[in-house]
């Protein structure tokens, strides 16, 4: 088995390819199969009104395909009903979990904007799947509307990430209660509260402890409306001190939070992310004198007023 390389998993998600060789199963001639292509991802979608992302999953897991597939990405799975939840798809993987003995890695709604906007997107529990798949490396949902961790605990995963145009307080909760041993990267959208973000400063604070997850070296905070008072919890958290990335990025970051970041003291640091921003030249010019490398493409230079700065991504 071709294991999917970590740093593809951590990819801007702006662009549903996050895994390096996708292509979609449509039914292929066994004959047709070739076992020595290690490391093809397949990606199940619904179209339009065609319901076939349960019935090609079911028929993928019992093709010689899924002995040695490494991942899966799902796509849209009820194009024509986006308020449907993801459901029937978590219940098809954990049946056919015995099919699967190679899956490292799942993607649960690589969602693009023409078929459903991002709010829109309804989840689940995904905490079936943690069960079902106990060699699980790498998890990464879109869409935050119902997204729940019910039994947060997994001793191999290395990489979550959950993208939204907001997470519900109770997310961000269950990470504070959750047993993460070998947690590397954890990403999380914030967004806005218009869309469901209600996490405040005060929920992050079991996660910037640094009593969570002993292997954490990448952080992100994105799409966060509240970016500015979530830089200044982060430059004083314990957490920071052993952190390799911090990301901050596409969320309502401005002049505010760029101060406080300023004063970013770490020994680990390698690289802060702070691309989509509504920073002042004059303050990216002073963030990238910073020793570590800083990323502060891609600022709003227009002159908008506070009612007018949004996340890169809510609806």
């Amino acid at each position: 088995m071709q294991a999917i390389p970590f740093e593809a998993f951590g990819t801007v998600p702006t662009e549903p390819d996050i895994f390096n060789h996708c292509q979609r199963f449509a039914g292929f001639p066994v004959e047709d199969y070739d076992p020595t292509r290690s490391g093809v991802v397949f990606r199940f979608s619904s179209e339009y009104d065609e319901d076939h992302l349960v019935p090609d999953l079911e028929a993928f897991m019992q093709s010689p395909a899924a002995a040695t597939a490494p991942a899966v990405v799902i796509g849209c799975w009820q194009p024509d009903d986006s308020s449907e939840p993801p459901d029937k798809v978590i219940a098809a993987l954990t049946a056919g979990r015995s099919h699967l003995p190679a899956l490292t890695a799942i993607y649960l709604g690589d969602v693009v904007r023409e078929e459903c906007e991002m709010s829109w997107i309804n989840q689940s529990d995904v905490s079936p799947l943690l069960e079902a798949f106990p060699q699980l490396q790498y998890l990464r949902t879109r869409g935050g509307e119902g997204l729940a961790l019910g039994s947060p605990r997994h001793q191999t995963l290395r990489a979550l990430a959950c993208e939204a145009g907001g997470l519900d307080a109770s997310f961000i909760r269950s990470l504070a209660i959750s047993d993460f041993p070998n947690l590397e990267y954890l990403e999380l959208w914030l967004g806005t509260d218009d869309y469901g973000g209600t996490a405040t400063v005060a929920d992050l604070q079991p996660l910037l402890s640094g009593k969570l997850f002993p292997r954490l070296r990448y952080l992100g905070l994105r799409n966060a409306q509240i970016a500015d008072e979530v830089a200044a919890a982060v430059v004083d958290c314990p957490l920071l001190q052993r952190l390799e990335i911090l990301d901050l990025s596409l969320g309502v970051l401005t002049n505010t939070g760029a101060e406080a970041l300023l004063k970013l003291q770490s020994p680990s640091l390698k690289r802060l992310d702070l691309h989509y921003n509504y920073i002042s030249q004059d303050l990216i010019g002073r963030l990238e004198a910073l020793p570590l490398n800083v990323d502060a493409s891609r600022p709003v230079t227009m002159d908008l007023s506070e009612e007018y700065r949004f996340v890169a991504v809510g609806e």
